[in-house]
């Protein structure tokens, strides 16, 4: 996953390799991360996950 934007030190925006974007939550997730970064989704406590409706 690549981080499209960092919220705070606990949330942050990434984007899957389909091209949805979700929400990572965690603590510490997004702590001394960038833009562009790579990422586990697997660190995160709660992921959002965009849906189109």
């Amino acid at each position: 996953m690549k981080i499209v934007q960092v919220f705070s030190h606990n949330a942050l925006a990434a984007e899957n390799v389909d091209g949805k974007t979700m929400v990572l939550v965690g603590k510490g997730i997004g702590f001394n991360r960038h833009k562009g970064d790579r990422i586990d989704k697997n660190i995160a406590t709660k992921i959002y996950v965009e849906s189109k409706q």
